[in-house]
């Protein structure tokens, strides 16, 4: 201290003092340090014992050494919160030597005494500030607290009752108190719940230290009771910010199970897992997924977001946002996945989470998934929360009692306009609850070979590590993972074979793709298309679907075809029907062979019309479409001139045989004509000329046979 201290510095430091300690009530352990750090400055630091108080009207000196005292116990207290133990008990030290009679720095000198684990030198400190001339108000707790973890629950009950006397015990005493009186778990565990909120409650911007406290009593009072506990996020937030991470997942999986339709505890589990270290075998990621999924099409999650949004904002929130709003999270949250050899998930996580949102909005479409047997909120999630619930034979039920009322409703003509999407919708919601929603996602965004290939392996990792390259596709009927991999399946009569089959059903759906992106492509493999649309032709047969294919494979081909035609592209226009003809059987011919002799015809006589042009290729396409269809007047007509054009040219090439030749098959051609379209005028004049030339030819010599 020094001899210039005033009395209006010593108000100052001990306003400081003051500032400091409400400071540290906040937990801000930063802006205490300040106070306290100013209150020296003004007081001054010279070592105890020193001159104090001054001249003028200055402080006497046990005033300075008082609020130097306390500052320096302020110091300490700063030190404490940081972990820094051995310097806040030298700044303990250094107060106690200011007033030797004072209770504080004793006390201080315990709570860091017990902070590195030395109990009997903090009991010793407790005891010497209780014999103070006017003890410290915790001491008696403290010492309690001492007491219990040195064995002696007989003399920390003593001082804990002790203390009640004087004052009401705070929440984290009363526990204590609870526990060495042989109170249950459940109410000991109640007790400590309150304690970690009473230090929540005085946390603030810096209040590491009380998190860490309230992660402590938390931790401690899951331990002693696993039943389901009301205000779960919250709890789970105070074990996050104390470093218990782990305990947080377990707290929230363990609500989630109890209350699967809760959002906000579903949110928080999803929002703890996204934030959490990868945990071995990829299972967060999955368990991270299947939170988020569920989250994205719940109704009450999004009500929630807007309530918040209007209170913030101060106006109303359109609901027609969220779809915008559901689109963007999801987006983030697939930036957020990592590829899957980083994962190590079975599946990559962007996948997967596209499949269980895809899932989910199905699962919304219907009503949602009732959260208990006898009924409950509605759930809607994807397959990989189903499982995760233990609840697939249920859903598998469900769906079953769904396909069941579509079939009802279907059967009844008044209602079938309200229910005609019903058959796709549960097919679809089938298929998303099951291995086979990967390959639907992928079919969805046009990768049909992907689709293909997942399509190819639909085992767990168990029957495929048995079953062998050579095995079937799906788990073998004893597999006790099918269920869970297959929710949608999981109550179906014969579910093994139906997935099997519904697989080919989807490889149907992707070879018929692929054929058609190869026919429709900028440069287009028509023997890729025609190998494709085979193989989807047999497994059309596999599933009796084969004049429901053939159909489709037609109706592709001649769409195709026409917009070739359209753009004046008849050569690709032929070859895709021709390709396409390649494949089809009898039955469906006849519709290609229609619009295949139209196109060949408009190419023979486009071709025909220019003058520099052979008229040998335009004749073999007007043969052809004449051959397909002999009821075609305009190539029956056509044909006859290019023919009779064709011998001429051949004349005047000095062929005069083959002139003869060609203009013997143009009478023929002609007459076979008229028979269908008898005194077509047309056909019978051009029928006389080429009988005229004929009769012409044949008087002329032919340099060839001399």
């Amino acid at each position: 201290m020094t001899a210039q201290t005033t009395k209006t510095e010593l108000s100052h430091a001990e306003q400081a003092c003051a500032e400091g300690e409400s400071a540290l009530t906040r937990g801000d352990t930063a802006a205490a340090e300040d106070h306290f750090t100013k209150a020296l400055d003004l007081v001054g630091t010279a070592a105890p014992g020193g001159a104090a108080g001054g001249t003028g009207g200055g402080p006497d000196a046990e005033g300075v050494a008082r609020v130097a005292a306390r500052a320096w116990t302020g110091a300490g207290r700063v030190r404490l919160a940081r972990g820094e133990t051995a310097d806040a008990e030298a700044e303990f030290e250094r107060a106690r030597a200011l007033r030797p009679a004072a209770a504080g720095p004793l006390h201080w000198l315990g709570c860091a005494a017990a902070h590195r684990g030395d109990l009997a030198a903090a009991e010793r400190h407790f005891t010497a500030s209780l014999a103070c001339a006017v003890p410290h108000g915790r001491s008696l707790v403290q010492r309690a607290y001492v007491h219990a973890r040195a064995g002696d629950p007989d003399a920390a009950l003593h001082d804990l009752r002790a203390a009640a006397l004087i004052s009401p015990l705070d929440d984290e005493a009363r526990w204590l108190d609870a526990a060495l009186s042989g109170r249950s778990a459940r109410e000991v565990a109640l007790r400590l719940r309150r304690a970690a909120l009473a230090s929540l409650a005085d946390s603030g911007p810096g209040g590491g230290a009380d998190w860490k406290r309230a992660g402590e009593l938390t931790a401690a009072a899951r331990g002693l009771d696993q039943e389901p506990w009301p205000a779960a996020p919250l709890y789970a937030v105070a074990l996050v910010r104390g470093g218990r991470r782990s305990a947080a997942v377990a707290l929230l999986g363990d609500a989630v199970r109890h209350d699967p339709a809760d959002h906000r505890v579903t949110h928080a589990l999803a929002v703890c897992l996204l934030n959490s270290a990868q945990e071995p075998g990829g299972s967060s990621w999955e368990r991270c997924v299947a939170a988020w999924a569920a989250v994205l099409h719940d109704a009450g999650f999004w009500e929630h977001v807007l309530t918040g949004a209007a209170r913030r904002y101060g106006v109303a929130v359109d609901p027609a946002l969220v779809p915008a709003l559901r689109a963007g999270l999801r987006e983030v949250l697939e930036r957020h996945m990592p590829d899957d050899a980083e994962a190590g998930t079975r599946v990559a996580p962007g996948p997967l989470l596209q499949r269980e949102a895809d899932a989910a909005q199905l699962l919304a479409a219907v009503g949602g998934f009732p959260s208990a047997g006898g009924g409950g909120a509605p759930l809607f999630c994807g397959p990989l929360r189903i499982a995760e619930l233990g609840r697939s034979a249920e859903f598998g039920a469900f769906a079953v009692a769904l396909e069941e009322s579509f079939t009802a409703a279907r059967a009844q003509p008044s209602a079938y306009a309200s229910t005609a999407a019903a058959p796709g919708m549960y097919a679809s919601l089938t298929y998303a609850f099951s291995e086979l929603g990967f390959a639907q996602l992928l079919l969805g965004q046009d990768k049909a070979s992907d689709a293909l290939a997942a399509l190819s392996e639909l085992r767990c990792p168990g029957c495929r590590a048995r079953g062998g390259p050579g095995a079937a596709a799906v788990c073998e009927p004893a597999c006790g993972r099918f269920d869970e991999l297959n929710p949608g399946y999981a109550g179906v009569p014969h579910k093994h074979l139906r997935l099997s089959l519904d697989a080919r059903g989807l490889a149907l759906e992707a070879r018929l793709h692929m054929g058609r992106s190869e026919m429709t492509s900028a440069r287009p493999d028509f023997g890729a298309a025609a190998a494709y649309w085979r193989r989807a032709l047999v497994h059309s047969r596999e599933l009796d679907r084969y004049r429901e294919t053939q159909t489709a494979i037609v109706d592709m081909a001649l769409g195709a075809a026409r917009a070739a035609h359209h753009d004046g592209r008849l050569s690709l226009a032929v070859a895709t029907l021709d390709a396409t003809r390649s494949v089809i059987g009898a039955n469906e011919r006849a519709r290609l062979e229609g619009q295949l002799a139209r196109v060949l015809a408009d190419r023979g006589i486009s071709v025909a019309n220019d003058e520099e042009a052979l008229l040998d290729q335009p004749a073999a396409d007007l043969r052809r479409s004449v051959a397909l269809n002999p009821h075609l007047l305009r190539a029956q007509v056509s044909l006859g001139i290019v023919l009779r054009g064709l011998a001429l040219a051949r004349w005047s090439s000095g062929s005069l045989s083959g002139a003869r030749a060609t203009l013997r098959e143009a009478v023929a051609q002609l007459t076979a004509a008229l028979a269908h379209f008898p005194d077509d005028p047309d056909l019978e004049e051009l029928r006389v000329a080429v009988i005229a030339d004929l009769d012409h030819i044949m008087w002329q010599p032919d340099e060839s046979e001399q």
